[in-house]
């Protein structure tokens, strides 16, 4: 999965959960960098918006 940032910085995203439910939300991402465009992903979360 690739990742942009909203600095617009782009991060590959590599681990067991990462999949198509997060195309196109807002996500928090927790994890290592692991090369200089990589972070491998423990856990990802879909950020929730509550009115």
């Amino acid at each position: 999965m690739i990742l942009t940032t909203v600095a617009d910085d782009v991060w590959i995203i590599e681990g067991e959960d990462v999949g198509e439910d997060f195309i196109g939300s807002t996500v928090t991402v927790d994890g290592l960098v692991a090369g200089m465009d990589r972070i491998r992903a423990d856990w990802l979360g879909v950020e929730s918006h509550s009115s």
